[in-house]
Formats: structure tokens, C-alpha cells, sequence
């Protein structure tokens, strides 16, 4: 019986030891610094491409004009921007294409890259809409025309 007790007590003593090497317990307040490090880091990077990217304005028409305008963002979201013809959109000045949809009711919407480069004062795009086709035109369903 002394054997086991002895035993127990070893353990619950190197239990203890093993928890003490933890540089935190749950619910105790301590500072990750490598990972504020990081963010501090990602921030930073984000504000200087922010601040130093430069800046053009897309000017996006369309055939005919009163369409939805629409970007596509990072997050994959179509996010509404305006209707055709529209005030200057504010898109980077690298070359990195943006998605943008025009679309309208009675028209096929129509999808297209717009891209500027740094030396580009300006963007202009004209969107020409095709008609969708008369619901008349197509077969919606199961046809028998004998």
C-alpha cells in the first residue's frame, strides 16, 4: 500500500511540474508578441500599399446606358457601385485587372476585366448589351407541337 501511495504522490508532483513549463494557463492574460509582431507587420504593409498605390478613376458606359454597375472584390462579393454611366471608379494604377458586371433588365449582363496602368490619367469602358431573347422565342418546357 506504501508503494501505491508513494507512486500517486510522484505523479501528482510531476504533473505539476509538467504544467508549471507552460508559458500560460487558460484564463491568464499574457501578450503574444510574435503574433503582434506580425500584425503590427501586416498593418504596416497595408498602409503603405494603401498610401503609395497610386489611384485612377474608371469611367464605365454602357449600351444602354442606366445599368447596374458591379465589382467584383477580393472576397468574392459583387458589390453595386453605380448605375451607367458612372462617376469616376477609384481602381489601382498597377495593372491589376478588376472584375466589373453591367447588367440590365432585358439584356444579357456582359462580365469584363478593367485594368489601369500608373501612366493612365483615365479609364473608359463602354459595355454593349445584347437583348436577351423573347420569351416566345425559346422553349421553356416540354413541347409537343403535333
Amino acid at each position: 500500500m506504501r508503494g501505491f501511495v508513494f507512486a500517486a504522490l510522484s505523479l501528482l508532483l510531476l504533473a505539476g511540474c509538467a504544467s508549471q513549463t507552460r508559458p500560460s494557463e487558460i484564463g491568464s492574460i499574457g501578450v503574444n508578441t510574435r503574433y503582434e509582431k506580425e500584425l503590427a507587420a501586416e498593418l504596416e504593409a497595408r498602409n503603405y500599399y494603401d498610401g503609395h498605390t497610386p489611384k485612377i478613376g474608371a469611367y464605365i458606359r454602357s449600351n444602354p446606358p442606366g445599368a447596374v454597375v458591379e465589382w467584383y472584390n477580393d472576397d468574392g462579393i459583387w458589390v453595386h457601385v453605380g448605375n451607367t454611366p458612372t462617376k469616376d471608379i477609384v481602381i489601382e494604377g498597377t495593372g491589376k485587372p478588376e472584375l466589373f458586371r453591367v447588367s440590365a433588365p432585358g439584356y444579357l449582363p456582359k462580365i469584363e476585366w478593367v485594368a489601369a496602368t500608373r501612366n493612365s490619367s483615365r479609364v473608359e469602358v463602354e459595355f454593349e448589351l445584347q437583348p436577351e431573347l423573347p420569351t416566345d422565342r425559346y422553349l421553356t418546357g416540354r413541347h409537343s407541337g403535333r
